[in-house]
């Protein structure tokens, strides 16, 4: 039969007759009889015994008649039937004998040939035991060709293994019939003839069968042979499959999506049939290809591999003939098909590779399978690892197209070189699917190398641990960091993961794993050899000198460099047009480095980057790479720089860059243009690449040439592209960096420190609003800054400022934002590179002190807000403390938790700090108690400390590590052994108030303290004694205290904004008098190790870095110098300033009409205001401030009335005005209260003494015979005004502070609000409580007032809100009124009692209606701190309101816009003329109606009305946060905090104050119109 007469046969099979059935194969038995017959065997008499034993059968079959049996000659019978009988008895005994070599044959065919010598003869068996015979011997034919046991073959030994075992059952069938005949010798019966016959019919087909299967084993032999033959001449590759491969699949549960996928495709009968799996070098290919083919197996789809090899398996020609011979192998159909090719054509293994597609797979694979779904996949692993890049493109180019025409799959794998992506790029999708391991998430790659290295971890583990029991393993390891700073090291190199893990295992795992995770160590020889193999052979290939000239190859290691130094992936268009190459000239040089670097297939989408961070260690590693390879990446840095400069100075970096159309909204809200790529890269870069360049002194001058032309353009790319943050950070680095700092000429370092001021002071705006960078910011310089006098002649059409008596000193270093809460602790490093920072955001996070940049991600776990954070001595690690009640020490490198929380505390902890050696941490907290802990284990040390009866507010170690300072809300500083945890000392007591903060000079000798009582002192460490007198200037409570590392200096941060320094021996401020910047309480301070830069963190959310250097920080000029340039071009006036009013001859916003006025400094107060009152005839304001004085002002021109009354040894907290107008009482925190004679200013009488502490509120009696006051010692005491006497005993109650008294407009009741969250009412005359405590503010009540009619009572509480009450009942009166965001300091009644006015510390001043609790009018909004006190004038049109921003502010109290001529021309004038400029779309807008916050109503169909086009109504402006917006959110304009509370704003009437800053808005253009403020033609005489 002909393999093709075989292949048919097989196909068909299925359908075979089932009746035809072998006891071994059913239903191949008659198919292989033919095929005997076929071939010629050389048994004919078995054939032809067979055809007539099965004539016989037929003929037996058929019932015989008595007739016929009763007829038949039973002599001749007999004779035939003995002598037939003789004939296969002899035969079965020649068979017998003929098998000694097999005994348990021959002892089964003895028994049968025993049994038959009991019978002579079978009746009427004629010859058919004859031809049973003749079946049988040729037995013994296949018995000759042995000549002993060992001999036979196993196939042989097994056969008559078989058939002797069946030989038995007929042994016993045949005995039975022999012993019932025993005594005749002769079977006769019919029954028994008949039985005896089919016995021996059943022996002679067993043994037929015998022979037909010995000799098929013969002819599958000589088949074999030819097979074989065939096959070999396909030259196959040996140990190029699976099951060849020594090195291991992926481990279970990694790739587990990867390999579903692929899984899915195999199966997919209609998919794509090749699958080309590209990835970088060392990604895990082959791993993922051994797996492929066990999972091919467990599913029966396999059909065979080859897994290329350099060197030994890289010869392409041999990938199909290994392929084929394999699959043959596998499967019987493709072998018979295959065979026949190779009949045909023997050398087909050796012909090109196009023609092997043909003839070894289509062809064949066709013939075998049809047309039927390929079920089958071939796996061939490494394509690029074949020698023939050529060869590899022709097997591609035949094999991929052809594809779907061939009955079978094939899964590829490869790098992705780029004579294989160019195969597979041009491909459709529906021949090939393309996967690049290199576009997995990081994330799905990271999880499967954590897995695969925490489970060979533990595997060495477990390992080392049988082999060694005493090697000493920590607990836990492998330790979670261990393997995460692993698994980040690998990225996506499994290459990586699996060298650790071995080198982990070469040796000693603890130590060797150790060193593996150490930062900054460089990796040793057996861990980077398996990477700088792979680096070598790529780089070899692509700067090959015998195929590229010299400049080609410098070409490519140049553009290697550029990549290598990029801060950021570009695509290859951008980095195209960074560095000014072509595209295509990127591509080709790239495209013999596809291994180490990817580079997207579209030049505008993706990215071109190295795949790993080992590829830049090995090229700059002097032991790793050789010197043909080694990269120079400071020539990248001067390449990038000098291309980053170039576009800069190019037109690509322009005014408006994005196109933003309307400076009214913010960039978040605007389709503006894209920035291209290598412009915004430039931007982000430039100074990054330029102060790694060893000496750039050739480029400075090309920056000093862009940045005096294009700064704001720069400023505004990186606004407009969300990194505004960046800008301050980039210019310190050009300021300081070592390459740069000294090469700077005095201009260009002038105006980088202009530019960063700029930047500081407009930080805010800049990130919200690019167009506001012109519009806002650049008007607020000062003019002496070089920005301004650079810019402010090319910008005209912008707001313009007259300032007087604001002083700005030099910005902050460095400004960092991020937190989201108040920042509380902040604490320079060892080494002065970083700082770290605590929050209310309940995050510790540390930046790059250099640059300003968060170095990694927020430090979260605290479940409340971190108060406290310091480094190490060593910097390795950081500790916070938190208020829940925990600490948590961290891996300062990688942000990791080091250990459990340290707990103890029984509540928050405020403060901790290191020993000097870094062994132990010191706690302070709310439990009024100290701990010490270990450092290294978390175990507490000691008992607690315990003294302190308040609050622990700071602790510190003594340089020597022997004691600890602390100091507490219990006003003293403690002084602590570390050893036995006792007082060293008695208390150190002095301060008035909680001392927030304590530190040890460097040499220990001297504790500095800083506390609420607005002092800093020194103390003598060793004996508790003070050093000097108190260190005086700071306004509030000071919250932190640091020396200087020298001793010299000290830093002071302060509830005043503020930060100071102080010379540490006398006491007396250093250099300016302070930092100003912070918009919030500074509540950390601390030196950088050199002592060159203070750090300090803010309620405001930011840190801020600043110099401690007297001569930077004494630069600053004044703000409006005389003769400088305005920004018109005009010359300032000199002591002249200018207020502009309109010329009603002029159209809006044409020429402004100048009045001179003086421009000496405003009279007004050195410090915050606490407290107004109009006199009773309204035509002038008393006020009392923390500058300890009280002042008199003409209500209507600001004017003082008399020199400010002095005679207070403490800040002036309130005053009240008796009702004839003829004296003013005012109570201070000296704990006394003076009487002034309003006409003459002189002190009446001596001052009233009585009260303990502070007195916080006056008022006279409707007569004028008495004051009344309330105290933070808890009372209220009733004087006489002649006498200066009490005229009752202190009234008692309230247990707090009595933060405010009232009396009723007939005399009879005063009402007091305190601390205690209650109202008290009590007689006016005897003194007694009338009722019990008004109860329902939950917080402290600062401020109470009776109505003119006294029927109800007003109160403003630090829960926000404000209640009214009946006078009476004591009962509340409406529900609360709600509006304002932070605590309610102060509340008055109108005279008419209609309206009710409150101010509070979210700076604005609100007034309601008193009868509905609806806002009257959206807040007064215009000071820029905490509103202390507000009143009314008598006539109740006006309203004065004093503030912590030093100043007085009268309002216009009336409804409607009749503060628009009320108010003095100026301020009418501002807000006119950009109302005027407003025209706003139409909208429905509600009418005269405000919700109870004071803001629009949602519109309502039947209550609103359409607004046409039409002039805007200056009272719907607001302030936000600086800003001027109008009714749509609309950002008008920003006014810096400095300015703003020197700015008429909307309703105000009157300024009092120190500050004056005049706003000339004639020019300004904004809204669409914003684009006409850039003038860069325009010459100082134009209009």
């Amino acid at each position: 039969m002909s393999p093709r007469n075989l292949l048919s046969w097989h196909r068909n099979k299925e359908t075979s007759d089932s009746s035809r059935a072998s006891s071994t194969e059913p239903g191949d038995r008659v198919h292989r009889f033919k095929f005997l017959q076929r071939h010629r065997t050389s048994q004919p008499s078995l054939v032809r015994a067979s055809s007539e034993e099965r004539d016989n059968n037929t003929r037996r079959s058929r019932p015989q008649s008595r007739d016929e049996v009763e007829d038949s000659n039973p002599s001749r019978a007999s004779s035939i039937g003995r002598e037939s009988w003789m004939i296969l008895k002899a035969t079965l005994e020649t068979v017998r004998d003929g098998c000694d070599m097999f005994p348990p044959l021959k002892t089964a065919l003895h028994g049968v040939v025993s049994i038959m010598e009991l019978v002579d003869t079978v009746r009427d068996a004629q010859e058919a035991f004859a031809k049973l015979a003749t079946r049988i011997e040729g037995l013994q034919t296949i018995f000759n060709q042995y000549q002993s046991g060992r001999d036979i073959p196993p196939v042989i030994e097994r056969r008559l293994k078989t058939l002797s075992r069946e030989l038995g059952p007929i042994t016993e069938k045949i005995g039975s019939k022999m012993r019932r005949t025993i005594v005749r010798r002769t079977i006769s019966a019919p029954k028994d003839i008949e039985d005896v016959q089919e016995a021996f019919e059943r022996l002679a087909e067993l043994i037929e069968r015998f022979q037909l299967e010995c000799n098929l084993n013969v002819e599958h032999k000589v088949e074999d042979l030819t097979t074989e033959n065939l096959l070999a001449k396909l030259h196959h590759v040996h140990g190029a499959g699976i099951d060849s491969q020594a090195g291991d699949a992926c481990m279970e549960n990694t790739r587990v999506y990867l390999l579903d996928d692929i899984g899915d495709w195999t199966r997919d009968p209609v998919v794509a049939r090749i699958f080309w799996l590209s990835g970088m070098a060392g990604t895990g290919k082959s791993a993922i290809a051994r797996s492929v083919c066990d999972r091919l197996r467990e599913d029966k789809l396999f059909g065979a591999s080859f897994f290329c090899s350099r060197g030994t398996r890289d010869d392409v020609t041999r990938i199909i003939p290994t392929l084929a011979e394999s699959l043959a192998r596998q499967n019987v159909a493709y072998r018979l098909a295959l065979l026949d090719v190779l009949r045909d054509e023997p050398d087909i293994g050796h012909y090109a590779v196009p023609k092997q597609v043909d003839k070894l797979l289509e062809k064949p694979l066709r013939d075998a399978f049809g047309e039927r779904s390929p079920m089958l996949t071939l796996v061939v692993d490494a394509l690029d690892e074949c020698s023939d890049s050529k060869a590899v493109m022709s097997l591609l180019s035949a094999l991929v197209p052809r594809s779907r025409y061939i009955p079978i799959k094939l899964f590829l794998t490869s790098r992705p070189e780029q004579h294989i992506q160019s195969q597979f790029n041009s491909a459709q999708n529906d021949v090939q699917n393309t996967l690049r391991l290199h576009d997995i998430e990081c994330s799905v790659v990271e999880a499967d190398i954590r897995t695969y290295c925490t489970r060979r971890l533990q595997s060495i583990r477990v390992s080392q641990e049988i082999q060694e029991p005493s090697y000493p393993f920590p607990t836990g390891w492998p330790l979670e960091r261990d393997i995460e700073m692993v698994t980040k090291k690998a990225g996506k190199l499994f290459i990586y993961a699996f060298t650790a893990m071995s080198y982990v295992e070469g040796g000693s795992p603890v130590e060797r794993l150790s060193g593996l995770t150490e930062l900054d160590v460089t990796p040793e020889r057996p861990v980077t050899k398996p990477l700088d193999d792979m680096y070598s052979l790529v780089l070899t290939h692509a700067l090959n000198p015998d195929l590229q000239a010299p400049r080609e190859i410098q070409a490519t290691k140049q553009l290697l460099a550029n990549i290598l130094v990029l801060r950021e992936a570009l695509s290859v268009t951008a980095l195209s047009e960074l560095i000014g190459l072509p595209t295509h000239v990127i591509r080709s040089m790239l495209g013999r480095l596809h291994a180490v670097i990817y580079t997207p297939a579209q030049d505008d989408s993706g990215a071109i980057a190295t795949f790993h961070a080992s590829f830049e260690d090995y090229l700059t590693s002097p032991d790793r790479a050789p010197e043909t390879f080694r990269i120079d990446l400071s020539g990248g840095h001067e390449a990038l720089a000098t291309a980053c400069i170039r576009i800069m100075v190019s037109d690509a970096l322009t005014f408006n860059i994005s196109g933003y159309r309307t400076s009214y909204l913010p960039n978040s809200r605007q389709d503006f243009a894209p920035i291209s790529n290598s412009l915004l890269y430039s931007c982000l870069h430039w100074v990054h690449h330029l102060i790694r360049i060893p000496n750039p002194s050739s480029l400075l001058p090309s920056v000093d040439s862009v940045l005096r032309r294009k700064t704001l353009f720069w400023v505004e790319v990186l606004s407009a592209s969300g990194n505004a943050r960046l800008a301050l950070g980039l210019l310190h680095r050009v300021l300081t960096a070592e390459n740069t700092r000294d090469r700077l000429s005095p201009d260009i370092a002038e105006f980088l420190r202009d530019a960063k001021d700029f930047i500081t002071l407009g930080h805010d705006v800049i990130e919200l609003s690019a167009p506001h960078i012109y519009l806002s910011v650049l008007p607020s310089l000062s003019p002496s800054s070089t920005i301004a006098k650079t810019f402010w002649p090319k910008f005209r059409n912008v707001p313009t400022y007259d300032v007087t008596g604001i002083h700005r000193s030099r910005g902050p270093l460095l400004q960092m934002s991020g937190h989201t809460g108040e920042v509380y602790s902040v604490a320079f490093s060892p080494d002065g590179t970083r700082v770290v920072s605590g929050s209310w955001d309940r995050a510790v996070r540390i930046w790059d002190a250099r640059t300003g940049d968060l170095l990694m991600d927020p430090l979260e776990g605290h479940r409340d807000t971190v108060v406290s954070v310091a480094f190490s001595p060593d910097g390795a690690v950081v500790v916070s403390g938190s208020l829940d009640e925990t600490i948590r020490l961290w891996n300062a490198k990688t942000g990791e938790l080091m250990m459990n929380s340290l707990e103890g505390h029984s509540d928050g902890v405020l403060c901790v700090a290191f020993s000097p050696d870094g062994a132990q941490i010191i706690s302070g907290s709310n439990d009024h108690t100290l701990r010490l802990w270990d450092a290294k284990t978390g175990n507490p040390l000691l008992h607690a400390f315990e003294g302190h009866t308040g609050i622990v507010n700071t602790v510190m170690f003594s340089p020597d590590g022997r004691r600890v300072v602390s100091c507490s809300d219990d006003s003293t500083i403690r002084i602590w052994d570390v050893t036995t945890g006792e007082e060293v000392m008695k208390a150190l007591s002095g301060h008035t108030d909680i001392v927030q903060s304590v530190a040890f000079s460097p040499d220990g000798t001297r504790v500095v303290s800083g506390s609420n009582d607005t002092t800093i002192r020194l103390w003598e460490a060793r004996t508790g004694a003070p050093i000097i007198d108190p260190l005086v200037g700071h306004t509030n409570s000071v919250f932190s205290v640091a020396f200087s590392p020298d001793g010299t200096r000290i830093a002071s941060g302060s509830g005043d904004k503020t930060v100071r320094l102080w010379d540490a021996a006398t006491g007396r401020p250093v250099m300016q008098p302070r930092f100003e910047g912070h918009g919030d309480y500074v509540w950390s301070v601390g030196f950088s190790p050199d002592g060159s830069t203070v750090v300090s963190g803010s309620t405001d959310k930011t840190i801020r870095l600043w110099s401690a250097d007297i001569m930077d920080t004494n630069r600053s000029p004044p703000v409006v110098p005389s003769g400088a340039a305005l920004p018109d071009g005009n010359l300032s006036q000199g002591s002249q300033i200018q207020v502009l009013v309109d010329n009603e001859d002029s159209a809006s916003g044409t020429s402004i009409k100048p009045r001179q006025t003086p421009s000496e400094r405003p009279p007004g107060h050195h410090s915050i205001v606490r407290c107004v009152a109009f006199t009773p005839d309204g035509t002038q304001i008393v006020s009392g401030s923390e500058d300890k004085t009280v002042s008199l002002w003409n209500a209507q021109t600001a004017v003082p009335v008399l020199e400010p009354l002095r005679g207070h040894r403490g800040l002036v907290k309130c005053l009240a005005v008796s009702p004839d107008g003829s004296y003013i009482a005012s109570g201070s925190a000296d704990k006394t209260i003076r009487l002034w004679n309003a006409r003459t200013g002189q002190q009446v009488a001596d001052p009233l003494s009585g009260h303990d502490n502070w007195v916080h509120s006056l008022v006279f009696s409707p007569d004028g015979t008495r004051v009344i006051s309330g105290s933070s010692d808890g009372t209220i005491r009733i004087w006489d005004t002649r006498t200066g006497r009490p005229v009752m005993e202190a009234l008692e109650g309230h247990s707090n502070t009595v933060w405010s008294v009232a009396i009723s407009p007939d005399g009879t009741q005063i009402v007091s609000g305190s601390a205690d969250a209650t109202l008290r009412l009590w007689n006016a005359t005897t003194g007694d409580r009338l009722m019990e405590p008004l109860k329902g503010h939950s917080r402290e009540v600062f401020s109470v007032a009776f109505s003119p009619d006294g029927a109800r009572i007003v109160s403003g509480s630090a829960d926000n809100t404000i209640r009214l009450w009946n006078a009476q009942t004591g009962d509340a009166a409406m529900e609360p009124l709600r509006g304002h965001t932070i605590s309610v300091r102060s509340v008055s009644f109108s005279p008419d009692g209609e309206v009710i006015a409150s101010g509070s510390i979210d700076a604005t001043v609100r007034l309601w209606n008193a009868t509905t609790g609806v806002p009257v009018m959206k807040p007064l909004e215009g000071h820029t701190d905490a509103v202390c006190s507000v009143a009314f004038s008598p006539d109740g049109t006006r309203l004065v309101s004093g503030s912590d921003d030093n100043t007085i502010r009268v309002w216009d109290a009336t409804p409607g816009d009749s503060w628009l001529v009320s108010q003095n021309g100026h301020g009418s004038t501002i807000w006119s003329t950009i109302a005027t400029s407003m025209r706003l779309p139409p909208a429905p807008r509600s009418a005269h109606s405000l919700n109870s916050d004071g803001t629009e109503p949602a519109q309502s169909s039947s209550t609103s009305q359409i607004v046409s086009e039409e002039l805007l109504d200056p009272s719907q402006f607001r302030l936000e946060s600086g800003w001027i917006k109008g009714p749509r959110d609309e950002l008008i304009m920003w006014i810096p905090k400095d300015y703003w509370r020197g700015v008429l704003m909307p309703r105000t009437k009157v300024l009092i104050g120190r500050y004056r800053a005049m706003l000339d808005v004639s020019r300004f253009a904004h809204g669409d119109r914003w684009t006409e403020c850039y003038t860069p033609s325009m010459t100082s005489s134009n209009p």
